[in-house]
């Protein structure tokens, strides 16, 4: 028969169209045996059964028939009688006829399509399953096996039609060779103390379970499987099942294993480094001063000849430059040692400028806003320099100011004095390692720290007018602060 019937999988259809036609067979008999003894009325409600039986189990192709049928119907009427009134009668039951033929046999074709579109449904979701590279199975809730994709296959060596029906724990039998409750039975369990019992490292996001088991014997060796399982539900929100997804995660355990010893061991090494470098950077210095002593001694005790003098002055320069390189390199080591953390900028800011020595005559205030900010821990170092770099660079300054303000989606922290200000073509050229002025390698060492978060500084100021350095914090390296509500503002 065509695929266009409405029809449960596993009936006959040769019983079914016995039915109709054996039905329609028994109302022509009884019409005929009706017209033959008068009777014009009664008989014709006979024809309902076998036109809703065709209609609602074979739509289309049932409809045809009613048609077919209830013009006969009509003929047979008319071969006997030839009245007004019974013919007006046969038409209008011919009439009803067609009418509950086509809405049966519409309400048959939709019933139809619907279940095709399920079955669809079920087929893609099917074919969904089964492309999904974790192992993946899901149980009714009685425990028995509904889904058993080929990843679970490959993993177990169990065809899906040998684990689906199957119940009793059939999923850990297949997977540990014994049968005890998983994290996909959890699902369905109402007593979180237990299921916390069962796995103490669970996680539940939104009735999403998932857990790290670590297994001795997995089929002859040690394993680390992740697992995941939430329930099923049906189109009205009721649980009638649960799916569960394990996935072997032994090697990226292992890898992640390995690489929290490598850092513990780099750590440790890194401080060795740590000390033997302060330790040489300690006596480098102490032996650069010596030496700066004795050439000072040298320069008073030798003639004071012109050629003298130059060479002592280059000795002491070259010296002086020792000690600079020096310094830098102990303040350059300090960038990322520590892990960025996240700090409050008011009590940052504060503790950098604490110990800014500050000229009489100059004024150092700040108005910053409550936030925290994420970035190296050397930020307030950052900080002391820009104060330090206005009073040794401005020349005239008399007012240094720190505040915050938003630009777009970014906070900005301003440090802007009233001094000399910064020529154009040195704007950039300060935050490298040339000196400028003498400036050091403070503003340097300054965009290296800040660099670690992705916090970027740069001096907008006009010249003439004074200094104004920008550092630029973009919108994930700030947040509220938590124990402040309002600006932090007054003189320093």
């Amino acid at each position: 028969m065509k695929a266009d019937r409405y029809f449960h999988p596993g009936d006959s259809d040769v019983v079914l169209v016995m039915l109709i036609l054996g039905s329609s067979a028994i109302a022509i008999a009884i019409s005929l045996y009706s017209l033959n003894s008068g009777l014009y009325v009664i008989f014709q409600n006979f024809f309902y059964l076998p036109i809703v039986l065709a209609c609602f189990f074979y739509a289309q192709r049932g409809f045809v028939f009613s048609v077919v049928l209830s013009c006969l119907y009509v003929v047979m009427l008319f071969s006997f009688t030839q009245d007004l009134e019974h013919v007006i009668g046969a038409l209008i039951r011919f009439i009803l006829f067609i009418f509950v033929a086509a809405v049966i046999a519409a309400l048959a074709a939709g019933q139809q399509r619907t279940k095709e579109e399920l079955a669809a449904s079920r087929q893609n979701l099917h074919d969904i399953i089964n492309f999904l590279p974790d192992a993946t199975f899901a149980r009714d809730m009685d425990g028995r096996i509904i889904v058993w994709n080929h990843a679970m296959e490959k993993l177990t060596g169990t065809r899906s039609g040998e684990a689906v029906g199957k119940g009793d724990y059939e999923y850990t039998y297949r997977l540990f060779g014994k049968r005890f409750p998983l994290l996909i039975d959890a699902v369905l369990e109402n007593d979180p103390d237990r299921i916390r019992e069962k796995y103490p490292n669970i996680q539940n996001m939104d009735g999403v379970l998932s857990t790290d088991v670590e297994i001795d014997d997995f089929y002859g060796r040690r394993a680390v499987l992740w697992a995941v399982a939430t329930s099923l539900r049906n189109h009205q929100g009721e649980v009638i099942g649960a799916i569960g997804s394990i996935r072997d995660v032994t090697s990226s355990y292992d890898t992640g294993a390995q690489l929290q010893q490598a850092n513990t061991s780099l750590s440790q090494v890194n401080t060795k480094l740590q000390l033997i470098s302060r330790l040489t950077q300690h006596d480098l210095l102490n032996t650069i001063q010596a030496l700066l002593g004795y050439i000072a001694m040298a320069r008073q005790a030798a003639p004071a000849t012109q050629p003298l003098l130059e060479y002592f002055g280059e000795i002491d320069a070259l010296t002086h430059t020792l000690c600079a390189q020096v310094e830098f390199a102990r303040d350059y080591q300090r960038i990322g040692i520590k892990e960025p953390v996240w700090q409050n900028l008011q009590d940052t800011v504060a503790r950098g400028l604490a110990t800014v020595v500050t000229p009489a005559g100059i004024m150092l205030t700040t108005t910053i806003d409550p936030v925290e900010v994420y970035a190296d821990p050397l930020l307030e170092r950052v900080i002391y320099n820009l104060a330090t770099n206005a009073i040794d660079h401005g020349k005239r300054t008399t007012r240094i100011a720190f505040s915050t303000l938003q630009k777009g989606s970014a906070m900005v922290i301003v440090c802007e004095d009233d001094g000399v200000g910064v020529l154009e073509h040195y704007k950039k050229a300060i935050f490298t390692r040339e000196h400028y002025d003498n400036n050091g390698y403070g503003l340097f060492l300054a965009r290296m720290a800040l660099s670690i978060t992705n916090l970027s500084i740069q001096e907008t100021g006009v010249p003439g007018n004074g200094a104004r350095f920008e550092i630029i914090i973009p919108e994930e390296s700030y947040r509220p602060a938590k124990d402040s509500t309002s600006p932090d503002q007054g003189p320093v």
